[in-house]
Order: structure tokens, then C-alpha cells, then sequence
């Protein structure tokens, strides 16, 4: 017992591991006006228990730490990889560039500081990542350090000053990157004067989005389509948008039999909200709501929500799906949590939920050719989860020249794993490759992995948090002000004003460009609405790995 509690050996790193976890997780749950530093009490404790001269051993912390780093940004780059190249796309377009933008600008003030200050790189590297919240960068702006001045990560366990110093710099200033970004929306809000509830409103009504997938109900009217197919009519319109149902008096029309229109027939829709006028002048009526009579009747068609759960349908378009031959149409996708229209050329992914109209039987059917059993998701896919950690590995080590920097680049584990788990949660289906994990699997995965990443930092670098606190705390302080202030500000001022964007979009703007889901809860709570939630997933996947980017070239430059 006495070499558990006071010896430096396994058994005893791990117990402390524990409780630095332990012990932050609850002190995670303090909120302060909805406002939570969350999983950074993880490094603030064990930067405690090493000040007060808890020791563990150096290199078995120093594995966890690189191990719970790979599993964190693994975990995130499997998730967000299927939906990482739609960023590059039209609306997605948008949040990239200006995601782009608050990294060159916090990259421009790390040098303008340096310059004014004298300050030394590496630790502002670490108040940058820090006031971005962006722990991947941390860990890989420490990696890169060692792999290029000493040739091993391992001259950490032996010369750990420099890693020390940027995870000091990096502990100061997380919970000032949580409180500036909330102040910047505050600020934002005020100066331009928002009007939250009319915001809100647009956004509800679909005029700052094309992306609302919505269910209308269109009245054959217009003699030019009265006499056409519905083929016909959907070749003649183009554009997104599923028919689920045709309702001529009180009869149903099979969706499956092509109909051929006549004036009067009720045609059920579902439709990007860009679409809808368009459509209406089309057919030349409109009824008002969504509709849901024809679905009520005895033998009617009725709507149902089935799930892709046989490993077959993996990566297949929907045009390969046997609809036809179900006699059933599939009008929505939902994609972790997504709407999508149904379109044929559309890759299908295990999980995705299909909103399905047919009758009973036929979609009896179909729900046994998907699957439909959420049993069969249960089974974790662990074969994608470690060849990719194992190919994400390789690739990191990989060097790359570039010039004008005298040392080559690597992606680093981080950068590496990170770029597999994207390419392969993107590819995966067409690949015939089964990358689907449950939300909770994923998160538990991802929780693991950070707080793993968290208490190994703070544990390491707690020795001489004292005295560089001492030393350089007001300095730490000041630079992360700057450097989560300004960045934020810069971009959240051009995307009002250039980019004409709703303040919920710029509160998912600026809460993932600078990866702060404190920012993004404290929205939902004080704004009452979760259309900044869907800014923060376009912006986050590419945001991350920007910052983690930038923080590999900014010591690679400090090492020239």
C-alpha cells in the first residue's frame, strides 16, 4: 500500500490518472450563468496535484498522452469525415473561408506580438491553441517540437522545459479563450444591434438557409403540366425534392406508377426551402402546411422511419435501392441529425434513417431488406478503428519539404490520424468499408481520449507552473486576450457585414472556428434556439484541422 500511494511506479500513475479525472469531471459540472470550463478542470487539477508534488512516472504519462490524443482526434475525424468535403460547398463555402480568415488572423497576431514583445514562439503557439480551445493543437505543437529539434517525441520524458512551457501557456489561456468568445457574441449582438426573436424567425422561416428540407403540398394547377407525368414534370423543374404522394380527390395514386397529372391533384412534396417558390409556380397552387390526411386513411400510404442497418447496403446510391420493386419511395435521409433529400446518386451510409411512404405491407417488406434493427448497430466496428489509427500513424511520420523551412514537415500523429479517420469516414462506404459507431460509442471514445490527453498535460507540466506563472503569467494572460478576442471579432464584424449572415450562423461561425462547445451550449441556453448548432458542425471539422495546421508550421518556424 505504502508503494501505491507514494512510489512513482504503474499502479500508482494510474490511481492518480484516476482522480485528476475523477475529480475534474465533477468540478466540470459547476456551471456559472450556463457557463462551464468543462473537461479544462481535467488540466487544471493535475497541473494542481503536480504543484503540490504528486509525481508519476514520466514515461508511462507520456504514452497515455499520445495515446489519448490519437483516440480523440480519431474519434472526431471518423465523425466528422462524412460531411467534411460538403464544407467546401456552397453555403459550407462560407464557413470555411471565414473559419480560414480567424486562423490567419490569430496566426497574424502570434507574430505581431512576438515582434513587439519578444516573446518566444513555442509558448505562444501554446496561448493560441489555448485561446482557441483547440487541445489536437497542443499536442501536436509539442510533438512537432521534439520530432524536429531532438529527432523523438520520447526527449520529452528527459527535457520536458519547452513541452512545460507550452502547456503552461496553454492552461492560462483556455478559460479566457471560453470567456472572450462569449463576450465577442455579446459585443457582436450589441453593436449590430440583433434582434434575436426576429433572427430567429428568418431562420425558422428558411430565408438565411436553403439547406431546411420541408414537407409542402402543391395543387396540379398550371395547364402546362396538367396531361404529365411526374417524370416528366421532375425533368422539366430540376432541383431537389422527393414526391411522396399524389392524391386525386380521395383516391392515392401509387407515387411508383409514374401518374400522369390532372388539374386538381394534391401533390405531397418534400423540398429544400430554396425550392418551394419555385415549385409553386410550377404546379400553380399551394396548400398551407404540411399534410398528412392521405396518411390516415384505412389502405392508405403511411409514412415510416427505417434504419440502414445490413452492412450490404453500405456505400450504395439510393438509385440501387429496390424501391421500385417495393412499391415504396424514400423522400428524406436523416444523417446524424441532418434532413437530406432524397437523391439518387446520393451514397448510403449504415445508420442513416429513411423516411419511407408506401403502404403497410410493401414497407414491411422494405424495412426487412434495410435491416431495420437497431440491434444490429450495437456491434462496435473495432477493424476501421485500428487500421486507421495504425495507416494514421505512417502518414504522420511521413516527411514533406516545403520551402524556405530548413526542416522537413510531418503531420504528426495528431495531423496524420486525424486526416485518416476524415479520408476514411468520407470514403469508407464506397469502399465497402463500415465506419458507422453509435453517438455514444463514438463520444465515450472521444471523452476517453481527452481527458486521457488532459490530465497527462497537466500532471507533466505542473512542476513549474508555479514558477513560470510567476515569471510570465501576466504576459500569458494579455497575449491569449489578444489572441482570442481579435480573431474572433475581425471574423464575426466581415460576417455581418460582407457576408450579410444571421447572428445564429455567426454564433455557429465563431463557437467552431475556434472549437468551444462551452460557447455553443452558453447559445442554445441564453438565445433559445439550436440553429447555431448546425454553423458549429459545418465550420468544426475544418476549423480543427487548420488549427492544427497552423500550430505544426508555427514551431516548425520557430525551429528554423
Amino acid at each position: 500500500m505504502y508503494d501505491l500511494f507514494f512510489s512513482s511506479g504503474t499502479g500508482h500513475s494510474l490511481m492518480v490518472l484516476a482522480f485528476v479525472i475523477g475529480i475534474g469531471l465533477l468540478l466540470a459540472k459547476i456551471k456559472v450563468k450556463g457557463v462551464s470550463f468543462g473537461s479544462a478542470w481535467i488540466l487544471a487539477v493535475g497541473i494542481l496535484f503536480s504543484v503540490l508534488g504528486v509525481r508519476t512516472d514520466a514515461l508511462f504519462l507520456h504514452f497515455l498522452k499520445e495515446f489519448g490524443l490519437i483516440l480523440f482526434v480519431f474519434s472526431i475525424g471518423l465523425q466528422v469525415g462524412p460531411a467534411f468535403f460538403h464544407s467546401f460547398r456552397k453555403d459550407g463555402l462560407r464557413f470555411t473561408l471565414l473559419a480560414l480568415l480567424l486562423v490567419l488572423v490569430a496566426v497574424g497576431c502570434v507574430f505581431a506580438i512576438q515582434a513587439a514583445t519578444g516573446s518566444d514562439l513555442p509558448s505562444l503557439v501554446g496561448s493560441m491553441t489555448g485561446a482557441v480551445t483547440n487541445t489536437p493543437g497542443l499536442g501536436t505543437a509539442q510533438q512537432t517540437y521534439y520530432d524536429t529539434v531532438h529527432g523523438t517525441f520520447l526527449a520529452e520524458v528527459h527535457q520536458p522545459v519547452v513541452s512545460s512551457r507550452i502547456a503552461n501557456a496553454f492552461a492560462v489561456a483556455y478559460p479566457i479563450g471560453v470567456i472572450a468568445i462569449l463576450f465577442v457574441i455579446v459585443l457582436l449582438r450589441i453593436l449590430f444591434r440583433v434582434d434575436t426573436k426576429a433572427e430567429r424567425i428568418r431562420m425558422d422561416d428558411g430565408v438565411d438557409t436553403d439547406k431546411a428540407v420541408i414537407t409542402r403540398t402543391f395543387i396540379a394547377e398550371n395547364p402546362a403540366i396538367i396531361g404529365l407525368t411526374l417524370d416528366q414534370v421532375s425533368g422539366m423543374v430540376g432541383g431537389d425534392f422527393a414526391v411522396s404522394s399524389v392524391e386525386r380527390g380521395k383516391e392515392l395514386l401509387p407515387v411508383t406508377d409514374n401518374p400522369v397529372l390532372a388539374a386538381g391533384d394534391r401533390v405531397t412534396i418534400d423540398l429544400n426551402a430554396r425550392d418551394e417558390p419555385r415549385l409553386c409556380i410550377v404546379f400553380g397552387g399551394e396548400s398551407p402546411g404540411e399534410t398528412a390526411r392521405a396518411s390516415r386513411r384505412p389502405g392508405a400510404l403511411v409514412s415510416e422511419r427505417l434504419v440502414i442497418t445490413k452492412s450490404s447496403l453500405n456505400g450504395k446510391r439510393l438509385g440501387e435501392m429496390e424501391t421500385a420493386k417495393h412499391h415504396v419511395t424514400v423522400v428524406r435521409i436523416i444523417r446524424s441529425g441532418v434532413n437530406l433529400v432524397a437523391r439518387d446518386n446520393l451514397r448510403l451510409q449504415l445508420g442513416d434513417t429513411l423516411k419511407v411512404i408506401g403502404t403497410k405491407e410493401d414497407l414491411a417488406d422494405f424495412a426487412e431488406y434495410v435491416g431495420n434493427s437497431s440491434t444490429a448497430l450495437e456491434t462496435p466496428n473495432l477493424i476501421p478503428i485500428f487500421i486507421g489509427i495504425g495507416l494514421g500513424i505512417v502518414f504522420g511520420a511521413i516527411p514533406l519539404k516545403f520551402p524556405g523551412l530548413p526542416h522537413p514537415a510531418r503531420l504528426g500523429i495528431a495531423g496524420g490520424t486525424l486526416l485518416t479517420a476524415i479520408l476514411i469516414g468520407h470514403f469508407g462506404p464506397r469502399w465497402k468499408i463500415t465506419t458507422y459507431t453509435t453517438a455514444s460509442a463514438n463520444r465515450m471514445l472521444r471523452e476517453v481520449g481527452l481527458a486521457l490527453l488532459l490530465a497527462t498535460v497537466g500532471l507533466s507540466a505542473g512542476g513549474s507552473f508555479t514558477e513560470s506563472f510567476r515569471l510570465f503569467g501576466g504576459v500569458w494572460i494579455l497575449n491569449a486576450l489578444l489572441i482570442a478576442f481579435v480573431p474572433a471579432f475581425v471574423t464575426g464584424v466581415v460576417a455581418r457585414l460582407a457576408f450579410k449572415m444571421n447572428f445564429y450562423e455567426i454564433c455557429g461561425l465563431l463557437t467552431g472556428a475556434t472549437t468551444n462547445t462551452y460557447a455553443l451550449d452558453f447559445c442554445r441556453e441564453n438565445y433559445g434556439s439550436d440553429h447555431a448548432a448546425v454553423g458549429f458542425a459545418t465550420v468544426y471539422p475544418v476549423a480543427l484541422f487548420l488549427q492544427v495546421l497552423a500550430a505544426q508550421v508555427l514551431i516548425l518556424i520557430s525551429c528554423a
